[in-house]
């Protein structure tokens, strides 16, 4: 018998609110040093800026208002399911279209990012425009993020994840599906499409990361990268993949090597994962300025997870383990993929390079000039339009499944 998703209305208790506010109360920001000019986040979060977002949380910020409105604007639900030995409370949520022919649409999420990402898409269910494709919503916390319950495996893997997120739109009805999402959820929607091509019709990415060719399956390409022909645009975007992984991963390589004693610090300071979620929010972003609210936010609902299930993640699903179970798959032509590639994120490679690695039925592939690592925040609009584009290039036979499926 398939699990019955549960309702699910964010509700603190009273003695962890009164926690959280009392550490805020009493936090102190340490001093920073005198930096140069255009220089101020290097050695981390400026103490200027963690002292106004002390301020605003201590002062002006009212989390019952903040979970009121998540309250009134998400339907959420959980739902047990089983993946291998373990069982695990999944939460998510689900909006549904009143529409004929609306499409379920798996958005996944990322870190330090959530479920709360998605709220900007959740006009896709009914659209303004009667023409346009309309949408099914579903937007799951990754398993050990925010409310949904962590897993006890140590090898608990994105494949895993992705497992337990077809299984997800099984029980809501949904036998054939497409995906959207960039960070981890970009893994999990590569894991899905490469792992469930019957049920995963097609996957839409803004985080494109990936190994280099192979010299005997793609010789020709790994020629056109070795010597260098790429254009200037092209270069600096790899550029900045490159200078993210060694400058600025130094976060994914504690948790991957000790997430457990990263979590006891983070968990039990929320000025500790206020800064450390900040700072991270600043290098991602193109000129984006970010609400006060949003970031404190988004520093409460992790807070709230009570385990070290992101942290842990980064272990569970190591490089080593990308490249054997996600990164050495090539997506079949059966999965139809599109991606949008914004020059501030951090994770790409051109389209010639996906071509021969990633997925053999490249059906959108758009490079915009402006924005970074949260398009659903930073340019929804821009999104918003990649998804329709790239939904409107699936057809026939694929196009008839998503259509039964979301009746």
């Amino acid at each position: 018998m398939s699990p019955i998703p549960q309702q699910f209305t964010l509700n603190v208790a009273p003695e962890k609110l009164t926690w959280i506010t009392d550490r805020v109360k009493t936090a102190q920001v340490i001093p920073d040093i005198r930096h140069p000019k255009g220089r101020e986040w290097d050695h981390g979060i400026p103490s200027s800026t963690m002292q106004d977002l002390v301020d605003y949380w201590r002062d002006s910020y009212d989390w019952k208002k903040v979970e009121e409105r998540i309250n009134l604007t998400f339907k959420m639900f959980t739902v047990d399911i089983e993946e291998g030995e373990e069982t695990l409370n999944v939460h998510f949520v689900h909006h549904r279209s009143s529409r004929d022919g609306a499409i379920p649409l798996l958005f996944v999420h990322g870190w330090p990012g959530n479920f709360l990402e998605v709220e900007s898409l959740l006009d896709l269910t009914e659209p303004k425009d009667p023409r346009q494709q309309a949408f099914h919503i579903v937007a799951p916390s990754i398993p050990g993020f925010v409310f949904s319950s962590a897993p006890q495996s140590p090898e608990f893997s994105v494949a895993r994840i992705a497992s337990v997120f077809d299984n997800l739109m099984k029980i809501l009805g949904y036998s054939h599906y497409t995906g959207q999402g960039g960070d981890w959820g970009s893994f999990i929607l590569r894991a899905l499409a490469a792992n469930f091509p019957k049920s995963c019709v097609g996957i839409h990415l803004n985080f494109v990361p990936d190994l280099p060719p192979s010299p005997i399956k793609s010789p020709l390409t790994i020629l056109w990268l070795v010597l260098g022909w790429v254009t200037p645009d092209e270069k600096a975007r790899l550029g900045r993949m490159q200078w993210w992984m060694s400058r600025e991963s130094g976060y994914s390589q504690i948790q991957e090597n000790k997430p457990q004693t990263i979590s006891y610090a983070l968990m039990d300071s929320p000025i500790g994962m206020l800064a450390w979620i900040r700072e991270k929010m600043e290098v991602l972003v193109d000129g984006f300025a970010w609400p006060k609210e949003t970031v404190i936010t988004w520093t409460m609902v992790y807070l709230l997870s009570g385990n070290a299930g992101t942290a842990r993640i980064y272990r569970q699903s190591s490089l080593e383990v990308l490249k054997k179970e996600i990164l050495a798959k090539k997506i079949s032509r059966e999965v139809y993929f599109g991606a949008s590639c914004f020059p501030r994120d951090v994770g790409y490679v051109p389209q010639w390079w996906a071509k021969a690695t990633i997925a053999e039925n490249i059906v959108s592939w758009k490079e915009h000039q402006k924005g970074g690592h949260f398009p659903s925040i930073e340019c929804s609009n821009v999104l918003t339009r990649d998804i329709h584009e790239f939904h409107r290039k699936i057809t026939g036979k694929r196009l008839e499944e998503l259509r039964k499926a979301g009746l």
